[in-house]
């Protein structure tokens, strides 16, 4: 490859997938280049080609209408290429010879991160720096159903989580624990949202962030929300991705690159 570390693209409209995987690919040495959009993609690789791209063949392609992975292929006729797709589709022959992968999502980033490593066995097979340790997260909803899915959700994307249906036990929970994000519903039985976010904030000097995740949707609950120390406000039903790009800007070990994706996001 043209250098001694490789630079790998992601195109992908769906960031919060993958985030875990490219801040480890950073951590082995990697150069990594995020696009959410075709377009931006195309001005990156103008920039600088990349030896790998790693693209979301289902993405919306805004003003191009052929097949992305021959689009891709056309601009960068050198690089290898790790194709995703939402539903078994035919591969372009032009990519024959340099597809690494094709799979249908969703792929787990460990599959991913072996077939890169195995593609760039002498640049990626040791991180250059210590992984550090998933973050905590809080959560309270007294609709059990719905909080088993929100942690089932953050602890698939690597969060430790502990989960509450009772803002009392939530509180109790604070002197034994320091969680790093705290995800509340508003409307709950004795204790509810707003007054747990004031104890919260109360107890941890201000330093625990506060997302409030709730069905309530109108400006003065927003607006209420944020009074009592929201950091952000969620509506439900929200895309999980949603939540985990929002969690990822207050919780994980981000470089700057990445936060700066995050807050154009959000």
């Amino acid at each position: 490859m043209e250098h001694s570390a490789p630079v790998i693209l992601f195109v992908d409209s769906e960031l919060a997938s993958t985030r875990g995987l490219r801040m480890e690919l950073k951590r082995r040495g990697a150069r990594v280049r995020v696009a959410a959009a075709v377009d931006d993609a195309k001005h990156l690789v103008e920039r600088e080609p990349p030896d790998l791209v790693i693209l979301d063949r289902a993405m919306s392609d805004g003003e191009h209408h052929e097949d992305l992975a021959v689009l891709f292929s056309s601009w960068c006729p050198q690089a290898a290429m790790v194709l995703l797709d939402s539903k078994p589709s035919p591969v372009p022959p032009e990519l024959d010879l340099r597809l690494l992968f094709y799979g249908v999502k969703p792929v787990s980033p460990e599959t991913l991160l072996d077939i890169i490593i195995t593609a760039f066995p002498r640049h990626l097979e040791k991180p250059a720096a210590q992984k550090p340790r998933p973050g905590m997260v809080l959560c309270v909803d007294d609709d059990p159903q719905y909080l088993r899915s929100l942690s089932r959700t953050l602890t698939r994307h690597g969060y430790r989580v502990l989960s509450y249906e009772d803002s009392t036990r939530a509180l109790e929970a604070l002197g034994d624990v320091s969680p790093d994000v705290a995800i509340l519903d508003i409307m709950m039985p004795g204790i509810d949202g707003l007054d747990l976010a004031e104890k919260i904030r109360e107890r941890s000097g201000g330093r625990l962030p506060v997302v409030f995740l709730t069905a309530l949707d109108s400006e003065e609950a927003c607006y209420v929300g944020h009074e009592h120390g929201a950091s952000y406000f969620l509506t439900k039903p929200v895309e999980p991705d949603k939540v985990l790009d929002v969690v990822d800007y207050l919780a994980a070990d981000l470089d700057d690159d990445e936060r700066a994706i995050l807050k154009a996001r959000l």
